[in-house]
């Protein structure tokens, strides 16, 4: 019996290697031979992008993040919960073995008076197995694998976000001190344009309405200053959260952008885009578990084998013989009528693919777009940072002509106040264009993946 038992368990075990599973074709999209804004030369782009601003602070706050930041530490318990599913989907490929035990104890007194006590025990194990004839447990196993690496890439591509955060966040600071420095000087020289005003109203020789117009022009760059100060305090809160740390407790040693470099960046080939964006990866895992899923979907039009063994022993009281029993069971069941239900469960499996298969297609196209936009912004934003730069520069040399000119008489009081809104103005223009040219860069960084690579390249 035993010996027909194990033959019929070879048997269905060499079945089980079928399985109804689509063999798995990545969706074809339409990838450019190139980008748009060329940009072969400059550097590659690493897993430690962020080193190529050169600023040594940075990478310390970046390191900083990875440790610290919560939302990247919630990222592992992802993981390890998507791990702990494939390891639930792999249990169905193994018997299950369940163990039992039990003791009585009687006592009987008859109305003889003779009382007597007898003592039994029994104990015994089962072994249950399904075997998986036509890979639905493999199946299940593939998309929870697939599930794993998807997670996996979500964290890194959370993890490039975060990066890309605390470089933005730090150089916004550093703007801003930059900034804050710049409307200081103006708060200044306004300032003594005013006390300059107010001794010639003195004097008589300017009219109470020359006054204040300067005034509403010290008055304004004082509610400037204010509010970038104010942006200055936000900045540095949002940083504290990306570090995993309370507001108020993240200091920034540097004072400006001077000593950070900007780096000029090789944007590679469109197509390596595909393997490099952690984005694109996720999805596709998406993809691949639910092209699994149809495997196990179809898998449940088909027949069921479930294998059994039950063995126990029987300890009788002292003197009587030893019980044992051992049973083996094998059942096949094959569903007949179910109502719709497995239809309908292949035909979700099926539009879950397709959905699944156009989000991929838009992920990829999402990301060519990304790094043209970004490869469009650094290209503009120099662009206008050398004209605001030029812009600034001559504004401040009007400005200086204007205050000659007034003192010697040869313009009037609005002409000096145009060329000194003029210079506040383009000042301030200047410096903030100056902030885009790094987050230029920042996304170029993570569009291109950020140095991220899937593991068919690792």
């Amino acid at each position: 019996m035993m010996k027909r038992f194990l033959l019929a368990s070879v048997a269905a075990l060499a079945l089980s290697s079928c399985s109804l599973t689509p063999d798995y074709t990545r969706p074809d999209v339409g990838t450019p031979t190139a980008w748009h804004i060329d940009a072969k030369t400059g550097v590659n782009v690493t897993a430690d992008w962020w080193g190529n601003f050169k600023s040594t602070e940075l990478n310390a706050l970046i390191i900083r993040a990875l440790e610290n930041n919560n939302d990247l530490r919630a990222g592992i318990h992802r993981i390890e919960q998507a791990r702990a599913s494939l390891k639930i989907a792999g249990a169905d490929m193994y018997p299950s073995i369940d163990g039992s035990g039990g003791v009585s104890w009687s006592r009987n007194n008859p109305t003889s008076g003779k009382t007597t006590s007898e003592n039994s025990g029994r104990a015994g194990f089962g072994v249950a197995y399904e075997v998986d004839l036509f890979g639905a447990n493999q199946a299940a196993i593939d998309a929870a694998a697939a599930n794993v690496e998807g997670v996996v890439a979500d964290r890194q591509a959370l993890a490039l976000t975060v990066m890309g955060d605390v470089a933005t966040t730090y150089f916004t600071i550093l703007n801003l001190n930059e900034r804050i420095g710049i409307a200081e000087s103006n708060l200044k020289i306004s300032r003594e344009v005013l006390r300059i005003v107010q001794a010639r109203e003195d004097a008589g020789s300017v009219s109470g309405l020359e006054v204040a117009q300067q005034k509403t022009i010290v008055a304004n760059t004082e509610a400037g200053l204010s509010s970038i100060r104010e942006q200055r305090v936000n900045a540095y809160n949002a940083l504290a959260v990306l570090l995993g740390q309370p507001p108020q407790t993240v200091a920034v040693q540097a004072k400006d952008l001077s000593g950070v470099t900007l780096p000029t960046i090789a944007a590679g080939q469109p197509s390596d885009l595909l393997i490099r964006r952690p984005d694109i990866y996720s999805a596709e895992m998406d993809l691949i578990a639910a092209n699994a899923n149809i495997g196990a979907a179809r898998a449940a039009f088909y027949p069921s084998l479930n294998l059994g063994l039950d063995w126990s022993v029987a300890a009788s009281p002292l003197g009587d013989p030893t019980a044992t029993a051992l049973s083996l069971a094998a059942a096949l069941t094959a569903p007949i009528f179910q109502g719709g239900r497995l239809e309908g469960g292949l035909e979700q499996a099926t539009a879950r693919q397709m959905e699944l298969a156009e989000t991929y297609r838009k992920t990829v196209l999402v990301a060519f777009q990304e790094v043209e936009d970004a490869l469009a912004a650094i290209r503009s934003s120099g662009e206008r940072q050398t004209a605001l730069d030029v812009a600034a520069t001559e504004s401040r040399r009007a400005w200086e002509l204007s205050v000659k000119q007034y003192d010697a008489g040869l313009i009037d009081f609005q002409t000096l106040l145009d060329a000194q809104r003029s210079m506040l103005s383009a000042d301030d223009t200047a410096r903030s264009a100056r902030l885009a040219t790094y987050t230029a860069a920042i996304t170029l960084f993570r569009a291109l993946g950020g140095g991220w690579e899937s593991s068919v390249m690792r």
